[in-house]
């Protein structure tokens, strides 16, 4: 697939709204949505920045997607609303969750999959009713085993209405087509053009907390998912929106002028 298949082109807007990592936290997000439902308006642009799954109950992050997924048909139905005024990106729980399902191919699957423990994939087997103890087990269990497991994760996946199509159209980054403003989930190698990363959106946050020059022509550089959950953090030409929702903290939302400067901000 081409570099460019998935990064998502934004039209140049007055108010773009960014909203940061989700982590499966619904109450956060039902909170956000609830106040951006009186804020936004035809002629904004929506940008969610990933970790739409996480690692909170079953019903809360299953909960989060259907969330996700209905305040889109919610902005979409918005008379001069564009299908292309929205965009979703990937995370790096969205990648765990894509990997997940062809971790069978994997050399060392239980290893991977420790890993992804480590990292709240459990949140995610719980909401598609996998118990995350006994998948561990089983990750050591050998290939037959592991793809049957693959197979009927993937059936389970594929009977939450829309949650499949949502994972499947997600994008690695997005960008103002003026070259203003550019999202991603988690990092960016400031080194390297938008087309030329590998998997630093999603792993390479030190990278980003490196950026002190102009990249390109960008004004600034938005992330939704930062070391530490360090909240709303705004430098010259990046801005970081990870309240720690999820994890014991708030999901952010901001509106992004053209400039690069915040002109709204929601917290859950």
């Amino acid at each position: 697939m081409a570099m460019s298949a998935v990064l998502a082109p934004i039209k140049p807007a007055d108010k773009i709204w960014t909203v940061g990592a989700i982590n499966g936290d619904l109450a956060a997000l039902q909170a956000v949505h609830g106040k951006l439902r009186g804020k936004i308006t035809a002629g904004d642009r929506l940008v969610y920045l990933g970790n739409y799954w996480g690692d909170g109950t079953a019903e809360a992050v299953s909960g989060a997607i259907n969330e996700v997924l209905l305040f889109r048909r919610y902005f979409l139905a918005k008379d001069g609303v564009d299908i292309a005024d929205i965009a979703f990106l990937r995370g790096a729980s969205e990648e765990m969750l894509s990997k997940l399902q062809q971790i069978h191919f994997a050399p060392n699957p239980g290893e991977v999959f420790d890993w992804m423990l480590s990292r709240g994939i459990a949140g995610t087997l719980r909401a598609y009713g996998f118990d995350p103890s006994h998948t561990q087990a089983l990750m050591r269990q050998g290939a037959h085993a592991i793809s049957q497991w693959t197979g009927q994760f993937g059936e389970a996946f594929r009977r939450k209405p829309g949650h499949s199509s949502l994972l499947s159209d997600l994008k690695h980054a997005a960008y103002a087509t003026d070259g203003s403003l550019i999202f991603v989930h988690a990092g960016l190698d400031g080194s390297r053009p938008l087309t030329g990363q590998t998997d630093t959106f999603w792993w390479g946050g030190s990278m980003f907390e490196s950026i002190t020059d102009r990249y390109y022509d960008c004004r600034r550089i938005v992330r939704g998912s930062a070391p530490g959950n360090v909240g709303l953090q705004e430098r010259e030409f990046t801005l970081s929106i990870d309240g720690g929702a999820g994890r014991g903290g708030q999901l952010i939302a901001v509106a992004v002028g053209r400039d690069g400067t915040i002109i709204d901000r929601i917290e859950s």
